[in-house]
């Protein structure tokens, strides 16, 4: 018997049957061999990843969620639960696709992202910004499935692909406030077990009782556990993070340098205003600590693509240990680009046509911006000018060193750390070569 046979008779018996209590063990055996097809669909093809994803997750049945998938991380393992009705009225390569949906919102941290979202955004924009900050990367998704630009359609945006999601849920959030709501006829005759309603799409999450170091431990050793060829490339960044481990303590170094930084001021009640003290309703103010956070990379032609991988993974882990804004200027004597980064998805490949080195642009930058409240990690080989040709605004500096070359600046202005490259060492009556990896613990005052 075809797929599609099969699949339409399963639907036919689903929609007859109204509890769980109904599925009986036949309905079972054979609902998740056509599930096994899906999976065994994807392991033979490119999207072989996928496949091997799915045959490390716990699959059940539920008819109380309404959406065909939904996915919650459990002790034991992810546990992928599977509304028979709305699942089966999908075709197979809709199925396959719906295995994607669920497993980049697994390997993007989204049951995290969700939790923080929810102290400022409300259910709707939070749940459309999940599932097309996804769905873009997604083929042969149901045509129902939310998109940007039926999203910008509906609600008058003009969102562009490859944004984070919490860039998508505060422009979406914005919209819902500023629009004036239609008011809504709830039709209580309608079966919620045979419709798709995105509201509660990811209601199922406020189920999950673990902690975030849980799931991301669990999401670490399912990605780590599947070697693959054909892993997604914006996965790519997220398993090397897993693989490989920063030289630098960010979680530390960061705290030691942001706090100490003060960004203006903000309103407060608990402060009268200084100078009209009687006047009740005037806020007073406080010194605001959040400052921006640029990251300079050189990309000059002396940094080699292994220098940009570690000076990347490096980064990866400055994103993931602050809140503050992050600004990436890549630069070798001129700038050549400046980005935005919220997350590791944000991360570009450097620029090309790389010459020599000069720091004293990005500094100029600085000055002319006027981000004297800035803190700037500088990523570097540490070959370059002898002396800055525009004076420091800003007081927090970082100099991060690749290489075992000397510093050519002679006033850095700021700290120094380094991070040796491998190198080759002849080792007596051998041959061979052997590859030392050193460290440096210690800043250079």
């Amino acid at each position: 018997m075809d797929f599609n046979k099969r699949r339409e008779e399963l639907l036919e018996e689903a929609y007859n049957i109204k509890s769980m209590n109904e599925f009986n063990s036949t309905f079972y055996k054979k609902f998740f061999e056509l599930v096994e097809n899906v999976i065994l669909s994807l392991l033979q093809s490119e999207d072989s990843f996928f496949g091997q994803f799915m045959l490390k997750v716990k699959r059940g049945i539920r008819v109380d969620i309404t959406y065909p998938i939904a996915t919650i991380p459990k002790r034991d393992g992810f546990n992928m639960y599977f509304n028979p009705v709305l699942f089966l009225q999908c075709e197979k390569k809709e199925m396959g696709a719906l295995f994607k949906h669920e497993i980049y919102h697994i390997m993007n941290s989204h049951f995290e992202r969700e939790r923080k979202m929810k102290y400022k955004l409300n259910k709707e924009a939070i749940n459309v910004a999940l599932d097309i900050s996804i769905n873009q990367y997604i083929k042969n998704l149901p045509a129902w499935s939310k998109k940007i630009n039926s999203v910008n359609m509906e609600y008058n945006l003009n969102l562009k692909d490859d944004r984070s999601v919490e860039e998508y849920g505060e422009e979406i959030y914005k919209s819902i406030k500023s629009r004036i709501k239609e008011i809504k006829t709830m039709d209580d005759s309608n079966d919620k077990y045979n419709e798709i309603n995105f509201e509660s799409a990811h209601d199922i999450w406020e189920e999950i009782d673990i902690s975030e170091e849980d799931i991301k431990s669990l999401t670490k050793k399912t990605a780590l556990s599947i070697n693959d060829k054909n892993t997604p490339g914006e996965f790519e960044k997220i398993i090397l993070m897993y693989k490989e481990k920063a030289e630098i303590p960010w979680q530390s170094v960061l705290k030691n340098i942001l706090p100490y930084v003060r960004c203006g001021y903000k309103k407060t009640i608990m402060r009268r205003d200084r100078r009209q003290q009687d006047r009740l309703d005037l806020r007073g103010r406080l010194p605001k600590n959040e400052a921006e956070l640029i990251v300079a990379i050189d990309i000059s032609a002396s940094i080699k693509d292994d220098d940009i991988h570690k000076i990347l993974l490096e980064i990866l882990y400055i994103s993931r240990n602050t809140k503050n804004k992050i600004t990436i200027i890549e630069c070798d004597d001129n700038i050549r680009r400046i980005y935005r980064l919220k997350n590791e998805k944000d991360i570009k490949k450097r620029s090309d046509n790389n010459g020599s080195t000069a720091f004293t642009p990005v500094f100029k930058y600085i000055s002319e911006n006027n981000l004297r409240n800035s803190v700037l990690i500088y990523f570097t080989d540490g070959v370059g000018e002898r002396e800055l040709g525009v004076k420091p605004l800003n007081k927090k500096i970082l100099w991060v060193l690749i290489g075992n070359e000397e510093f050519s600046l002679k006033y850095p202005y700021g700290q120094v750390k380094r991070i040796y490259k491998e190198r080759e060492e002849m080792l007596e009556g051998n041959v061979g070569l052997q590859m030392v990896n050193e460290v440096i613990h210690d800043w250079a005052r």
